[in-house]
């Protein structure tokens, strides 16, 4: 890459986008189950069980690269409130859609409706109190709590940059975790306190995520330093150790985890880095796909566990999982069905966006 080269739209970074969002889904769908089956009903998706979830893992990597790359330009407090209502556009109308969907489908379900309203409010606004009306709120109540971080240090940008925020968050996330490390084999009791969402919330488990996505874009603009690319290997490492820990420190489930993290993010960067060369040979058609691709990842990402255990549940009436072809039939009518609404909220939450935008900000790259 060259020097200063300007901020663009990577399309490695749409491709990424979907493949963790695959990956949560067939984690998810690993463990559903049904009032028929004894076990698990996909039991063929076993693979994923512990591993898939690894794509929560790889979104926070994409988000500090992506946040980096969009927010290096900005400063002050008229940078930071842009920020701050570009994510929030980018965030909350497909969130607030999938939530009423989310509600609607448990209530369908024979939930009762009063005890649904405080968790769809608390989704909506991304409470740092849940429970939420869908069990994967929780990751964007703790990507929100990274954007408002990034959206006071451009305030008092550039006396604080975001590598150095970086910096910070790799540190204090770095020491939490070896502190969680020790508890998990020492103090059980201590583990499970260590554990609570606050941790998440204030970047200490999953900061050093953040920090390692936003210390490789100061690596590949080459706005560093020594320290810099030194600290990559740290913040690296430090992530390895949340994924074993994460995932009870079992070797298989640990090492597929990590294989997964690891190709995921080395492919992501190298293909950035021979950005020209990966993307010389697509065409405008290939490329509105990927783009597609990766606008449609956070709808899937949305609506795949409540809205795809509640499709899975009503479509077992009429392709009962009694044998491996109807398994596999089930399997792929509900991600059919999963996706097709995946696609109506992307298309939903564009419509719903057009007023809400502002003109396009010289401060802030495209994200």
């Amino acid at each position: 890459m060259t020097e200063n080269k300007p901020a663009t739209h990577y399309y490695v970074v749409d491709i990424v986008r979907i493949y963790a969002a695959a990956l949560v889904l067939l984690f998810h769908f690993a463990s559903f189950q049904l009032p028929q089956t004894s076990g698990p009903v996909f039991a063929f998706l076993w693979p994923f069980d512990g591993v898939g979830s690894v794509g929560v893992e790889i979104f926070f990597v994409i988000s500090g690269l992506v946040i980096s790359m969009s927010a290096e330009s900005a400063r002050g407090m008229q940078g930071a409130l842009r920020f701050i209502h570009l994510r929030a556009l980018r965030i909350l109308p497909a969130l607030w859609i999938s939530s009423v969907i989310g509600f609607a489908t448990l209530s369908l379900a024979g939930q009762d409706i009063g005890s649904l309203i405080a968790p769809l409010v608390r989704s909506s606004v991304l409470s740092p109190v849940g429970p939420y009306i869908d069990g994967v709120v929780w990751s964007l109540v703790v990507e929100a709590a990274f954007y408002l971080t990034v959206a006071i240090t451009i305030i008092f940008a550039p006396r604080l940059s975001l590598e150095n925020l970086a910096k910070i968050i790799c540190a204090g996330s770095s020491v939490y975790l070896v502190v969680w490390s020790v508890a998990f084999l020492f103090d059980k009791e201590l583990f499970a306190t260590l554990s609570r969402f606050p941790s998440k919330v204030f970047l200490m488990r999953y900061g050093v995520f953040f920090a390692l996505g936003m210390l490789l874009w100061a690596h590949l603009r080459s706005h560093r330093s020594k320290n810099a690319i030194g600290a990559l290997l740290p913040a690296g490492l430090m992530c390895i150790v949340e994924i074993f820990v994460g995932r009870d420190m079992l070797w298989g489930i640990g090492t597929g985890a990590t294989a997964v993290w690891l190709s995921a993010t080395a492919f992501m960067v190298f293909c950035i880095m021979h950005a020209d060369a990966f993307e010389a040979g697509f065409t405008h058609r290939q490329r509105t796909i990927f783009r597609y691709l990766g606008s449609l990842s956070y709808a899937l990402y949305l609506n795949h566990y409540t809205f795809g255990a509640s499709i899975v549940q009503s479509l077992s009436t009429v392709l009962p999982p009694v044998s491996p072809g109807s398994v596999g039939l089930l399997f792929c009518a509900s991600v059919c069905a999963v996706l097709l609404m995946s696609c109506f909220v992307t298309s939903a939450e564009r419509i719903m966006k057009k007023p809400l935008m502002l003109r396009r900000s010289p401060q802030l790259g495209p994200s």
